[in-house]
């Protein structure tokens, strides 16, 4: 994947944490404690995925894309 569009496809990865991320809070507000637990685990392990499987690709290819590196 040449620069941009990895830069690109970063954007939206991270688009996908952060809407999960207040799919969470939004689910902290509205579910009952065991609910919400659940949903927390699941959450965690997509996001860790997303993380894992789609950034880290980028991140081997285009290094400077990863802002933990810096």
């Amino acid at each position: 994947m040449d620069a941009k569009s990895a830069a690109k496809f970063k954007q939206h990865a991270e688009r996908v944490i952060e809407e999960l991320s207040l799919a969470l809070t939004l689910a902290k507000q509205a579910s009952p404690t065991d609910e919400f637990l659940r949903l927390r685990t699941s959450m965690g392990d997509l996001i860790a995925r997303v993380d894992a499987m789609l950034l880290e690709n980028i991140y081997k290819d285009h290094p400077d894309l990863d802002g933990m590196k810096r």
